[in-house]
């Protein structure tokens, strides 16, 4: 039996991202397929699918605010606001793409539940830098660089992306489907056990 595959793109900056990835590891190993966390850059995707902000539409904005409160109570995360454009996230994804396997996910993990759960804050010029004195990163991670992100954000267009999380499950024959956002979870699940159809681009 195949192995089925998962592209989890994800950018810091974003709350959903934090969300879905919170639920990643357990749903990897409920369903027996394996997650590749690939970092992006949001705002570069954004302006290449001709996106916009939830931030730049006033009632999307007080939406989200509320359904990212609803989320976090229904998963059972902490979560604590950032107002967008708070921080630069691109020195985390930088290390991010530089490491691989479970130390790439152990790494991504701890920024997202630490900017997001409140533990550090973000308006801080260390920020990062706090998350390391705080959580169990090597030494050697801290002095990591890659530009992988860069290319990770036009393959995650060329999949068909606007926006983080966007998930693509490798299906069976060499056929992908792209899904967005952390409430999409359940319709991949379907996907895999094979209970919902897949609608090929």
């Amino acid at each position: 039996m195949t192995t089925r595959k998962i592209d989890f793109y994800f950018d810091f900056i974003s709350p959903y991202s934090y969300l879905a990835a919170t639920q990643m590891p357990a749903f990897a190993a409920e369903h027996g397929v394996e997650a590749d966390w690939l970092p992006l850059n949001l705002p570069r995707l954004m302006k290449l699918s001709g996106n916009t902000s939830p931030a730049a539409v006033k009632n999307k904005a007080i939406y989200s605010l509320r359904d990212l409160k609803r989320w976090s109570l229904f998963l059972n995360v902490p979560f604590r606001m950032i107002r967008p454009g708070t921080f630069d996230s691109r020195p985390a994804l930088r290390i991010a793409g530089a490491l691989q396997g479970d130390e790439r996910k152990t790494f991504c993990m701890d920024v997202f539940d630490a900017l997001w759960s409140g533990e550090v804050d973000a308006k801080r010029s260390n920020w990062l830098e706090e998350i390391a004195e705080k959580r169990s990163f090597s030494d050697d991670w801290m002095g990591l660089t890659s530009e992988e992100f860069e290319a990770n954000t036009h393959a995650a267009l060329n999949a068909g992306a606007f926006g983080v999380p966007s998930l693509v499950l490798h299906a069976d024959k060499g056929r992908d489907e792209l899904f967005f956002g952390v409430d999409h979870m359940a319709l991949i699940s379907r996907a895999i056990r094979g209970q919902g159809d897949i609608i090929y681009r």
